[in-house]
This record gives C-alpha cells, sequence and structure tokens, in this order.
C-alpha cells in the first residue's frame, strides 16, 4: 500500500514537473488574450496605425506604401464601431484567433499530437505576435494569410487534397493584398516542390497554377492601382529597397531576430533546423511522410530568411521583416517544447518545457508592466525628452484642436496644421482632431492637416491626399517636435510671414509627458 501511494506520488511529481499541466498552459495563453482585450482600446495609436486610419478615410484600391488591406478592415470595423482606439484595432485582435487556429492545425498535423497548444503559447507571448494580434498594421492580416497558406499546403501536399490548393490561392491573393511579403510564399513554394521529389508531380498538375491565378485575381485591385499610378507602390516597396550604395547591416538583422522572437526563441529555431539538417538521413529512414513535413517547414523557413539575409549585406532592414519567417519553423519548435522533437530524436520535455513557461510568464508580466507604465505617462521621464513614446498622442490632437480653434477665431479663416515629418505629425492630428476628423469624408471641405509635402517634403499617401494646390491662400500651423525645423527657410518661404515660435507642454496630470512646438504661416504659397 506504502509502495504504490509512494508510486503515484513520484508519478505525479514527474507529471508537474516533467512537462505542460494543460490548465497552466492555458492559463498563461488566455492570459495573453486577455492582455490585448484590456489594453487594445486604452493605449493611444501608434503613428503607423493613425496612418493607416488614414488609409481607411480615404478610402483606395492602392496606395503608395503598403497594399491596401490594412485600411479596408479598419474602414469595416470603424463603420461599424465608431472612430476609436478599439475600434481600429479590432481586426487584429480578431484575425489573431485565426492566424492561431491555422498554427494550431498546422502543428498538429505536421509535427504530431500536442505540439498545438505549446505553439499557441509562442503566438501569445513572443514580442512579435503579441503586436501581431494588437497593433492594426499591414501585419495583422499578413500573418493570418501566412499561415493560412502554410495549412493548406501542408493539406495540399501530405493530404493529397487537391481542393486545399484553392485555399492556398485565396490566402496568397488576401496576403498580397496585405504586404507584398507574402510574393515570398511562391518562391518558397517552387523550392519545396524542386526539393521532394514525391512533390515534383504538381508541377505537371493544373492546381497549383489555378492557385497562382486566383492569388493574382485577387491582387488584381492593386494592378489597376500601380498601372494607373506609374508602378510607384512597385517600385516604393521594389527598386528603392534595394537601390544605393552597398551598406552591411547583417548585424542589424541579428538584432531584430533577437527583439522578434527573444534569444531564446532565436536559439530554439537554430537548434531544431540544425538538428534536423544533421539527422536528415536517419530521419527520412524513420518516416519518410514526417521527414518531408520537416523538409517542408525548414524550406518555408529558410527560403524568404535568405532573401532578408542577402538584403541586409546591402542594405538597412526593418525590424518587422523576418516575423512571417518564423511562423513555419514554430511548429518544429513546439515540437520541442511538446517533446516530439524532430524525427529519430527526443528531446528533454523537462529542461524545455520549464524555461519556456519561465520564458512566457515574464513576457506576458512585461508588457502588462509596460502597458500600465505607458497609460501612467511615462512618469519619470526627463523634461524635455520629447515625444519619445506613445504616450500623449490624444493630449496632442486636442491641443491642435484648440490651438486651430483658437486662431481659427482670431483671423477669421480656418487654417491648415501642416506636420512638418514624414506622416506622424499629420496621422496623429487627423485621427484625435475631432473636428479634422469629422471633414475627412467630405470632399467639399477645405483640408485641416496636411504633411510636410506641403514645404517641399515628403509625407507619403499625404503627398496625394493633400496636394499643395488645394491650400494655396491659407494661413497654416506649422508643428514640428524640432524648434529648428520651423526656422528653416524651405519651411518659411513659402508664407508672405511667419509669427513667432511656441512650445506646447503636454500634460498627464502634473507630470510633462512631451512637448512640440508651431508657428503661424501666413498666406501659404505652394509655388
Amino acid at each position: 500500500m506504502n509502495s504504490t501511494s509512494g508510486s503515484q506520488s513520484s508519478s505525479s511529481k514527474a507529471n508537474v514537473l516533467g512537462g505542460f499541466k494543460p490548465d497552466m498552459l492555458w492559463l498563461i495563453i488566455g492570459f495573453g488574450v486577455l492582455l490585448r482585450l484590456l489594453f487594445m482600446g486604452v493605449l493611444n495609436l501608434l503613428p503607423e496605425e493613425a496612418y493607416y486610419w488614414n488609409y481607411a478615410s480615404h478610402l483606395d484600391i492602392g496606395y503608395l506604401d503598403h497594399p491596401p488591406m490594412v485600411g479596408w478592415l479598419i474602414y469595416l470595423s470603424t463603420s461599424v464601431l465608431g472612430r476609436s482606439e478599439f475600434a481600429v484595432r479590432l481586426p487584429a485582435f480578431l484575425g489573431w484567433f485565426l492566424f492561431a487556429f491555422f498554427m494550431y492545425r498546422l502543428t498538429e498535423n505536421a509535427v504530431g499530437k500536442g505540439g498545438g497548444k505549446p505553439v499557441l503559447l509562442l503566438l501569445a507571448a513572443l514580442p512579435i505576435y503579441m503586436s501581431v494580434g494588437f497593433l492594426m498594421t499591414p501585419d495583422a492580416p499578413l500573418y493570418a494569410c501566412w499561415a493560412g497558406a502554410l495549412f493548406f499546403l501542408e493539406k495540399a501536399l501530405f493530404g493529397q487534397r487537391r481542393s486545399a490548393w484553392y485555399g492556398v490561392g485565396v490566402c496568397l491573393g488576401l496576403g498580397l493584398l496585405s504586404k507584398y511579403t507574402m510574393g515570398l510564399m511562391i518562391a518558397a513554394t517552387v523550392m519545396y516542390l524542386l526539393l521532394d521529389k514525391e512533390s515534383r508531380h504538381w508541377f505537371r498538375k493544373p492546381q497549383p497554377y489555378l492557385a497562382l491565378a486566383i492569388g493574382l485575381v485577387l491582387f488584381l485591385p492593386v494592378l489597376i492601382w500601380n498601372a494607373q499610378h506609374g508602378w510607384a507602390s512597385f517600385a516604393f516597396q521594389g527598386s528603392r529597397r534595394w537601390s544605393g550604395g552597398p551598406e552591411f547591416q547583417l548585424h542589424v538583422l541579428i538584432g531584430s531576430m533577437l527583439v522578434l522572437i527573444t534569444p531564446l526563441g532565436l536559439y530554439e529555431v537554430m537548434k531544431v533546423l540544425s538538428d534536423f539538417w544533421k539527422n536528415r538521413m536517419a530521419a527520412y529512414k524513420a518516416d519518410v511522410l514526417l521527414f518531408r513535413k520537416h523538409l517542408f517547414l525548414a524550406t518555408f523557413t529558410l527560403v524568404p530568411l535568405a532573401v532578408f539575409i542577402i538584403h541586409s549585406l546591402q542594405g538597412q532592414p526593418k525590424l518587422n521583416w523576418t516575423g512571417p519567417v518564423w511562423l513555419a519553423v514554430l511548429p518544429l519548435v513546439a515540437g520541442g517544447i511538446s517533446g516530439v522533437g524532430i524525427v529519430g530524436l527526443r528531446n528533454k520535455p523537462l529542461s524545455v518545457s520549464k524555461r519556456w513557461i519561465v520564458t512566457a510568464s515574464a513576457l506576458l508580466i512585461f508588457y502588462f508592466g509596460g502597458f500600465g507604465y505607458l497609460i501612467a505617462g511615462m512618469p519619470g521621464t526627463p523634461k524635455g525628452s520629447g515625444m519619445k513614446f506613445p504616450i500623449a498622442w490624444k493630449v496632442y490632437g486636442d491641443r491642435i484642436e484648440k490651438i486651430e480653434s483658437d486662431l481659427e477665431s482670431k483671423t477669421n479663416s480656418e487654417p491648415v496644421v501642416i506636420g512638418l515629418d514624414e506622416y506622424w505629425l499629420a496621422s496623429e492630428a487627423s485621427f484625435y482632431d475631432s473636428d479634422a476628423a469629422d471633414d475627412v469624408d467630405n470632399t467639399d471641405a477645405l483640408p485641416e492637416i496636411a504633411g510636410e509635402n506641403l514645404v517641399g517634403g515628403n509625407s507619403v499617401m499625404w503627398n496625394s491626399w493633400v496636394p499643395p494646390p488645394s491650400a494655396a491662400g491659407r494661413n497654416g500651423i506649422l508643428v514640428s517636435f524640432a524648434k529648428d525645423r520651423l526656422k528653416q527657410s524651405w519651411v518659411t518661404r513659402h508664407f508672405s510671414k511667419v509669427g513667432e515660435i511656441q512650445k506646447e507642454t503636454l500634460t498627464n496630470g502634473n507630470d510633462e509627458i512631451g512637448h512640440f512646438y508651431w508657428r503661424l504661416g501666413y498666406d501659404y504659397n505652394p509655388e
């Protein structure tokens, strides 16, 4: 009796320490989801989000710097729920569940039972996937489409389901409407079909070509827009990225990887890929089908990653570029967490499981504390720190609205606010200045917000939304974070005279949380 009791006690203890407790796993995942829901309507929009809200306010089938999906989704959400941070971010939050569903099913199919829940843990906690389900950027729909394409490809290639190719085509097209990065899936698919002899017969089948055709048909709005605008968007995101002199930036790309998936995540990725390569022959002999699935995951990781590595050898990469790359390898990482591992190998679940539970928990606690710190207005931020944190945009918009109203009363004319940066100031003022936002859809109304394109700068889509002639003869409120920028001749020469430079201090209670400078320019001349 005592021996049996002791055996049960040891077994129970081993179960707790040797792997995930299901209730603990779901608790951590649930906390990650709740965290997004709690803060998505509270934190001010990032400048990028406010800029994409302006996509929705100037609805079109294409834009200079991104395809239109992000604007379309924001338009649908805000049309139903009104203008708010919550409504802008809701498509990203809901899209995360679709994204997570595809990844769960892909992992269970490609790695084995038991890997699904650990992959949800990674999607709930790793920085890039936390942000994808929280911030409304083109990455939000892209990741759902990328994961969906992987899911349907796995069904088509290994389940021999011809109809799954049509799902691939839909995901490809919607992904291309989200971000041009989705095109890397085509290259990865071709590479895998070449590598896997059992899959090469698909080159002779119509389904892959029909999938490509479906994707191109869905992508047609962007092609039409580009044809009408001199292929401007393709040039902006294509040749512009690869032009210029060589600039070695591989270390920057590696640094971004460490930020996006954490050092532990990058270590696990390198480990599973290395294990797969070292044991590829034994894995092939042990289970051909499972080997092919792992080759599939490795190929769809390494092909797009190689493109970004090559680019980093001659140009500056962006922080979020490699985010979708890791989706294909996450099932292998999740397999290691759950003790499945690479074919022919068995990881030790005790060490891996414990460190990932600790890491995921620590990350979520960090996010909770960080979001709360931002809401509190970054107490302790040094005076004169400007607007380095996304904490004062609502206050900024309110202040701009008040300045605008006061000057309109004094001058008996409606001024135009000119943000002297690429798009931050104009986009945030447009969202948080309620008068300007109400006039966005009124084509007969005078533009109230504009970018620095009015004074010769580049303001991406603001160049089209408010062209210089539309503001001719009006007074302008010039706004900048840098005082000296307001003094530049290339700015002041567009006005018959300019007023004194004013400093506006933004506060959260008694604490300064930011500031900006402004001055009034009279009788704007676009020439």
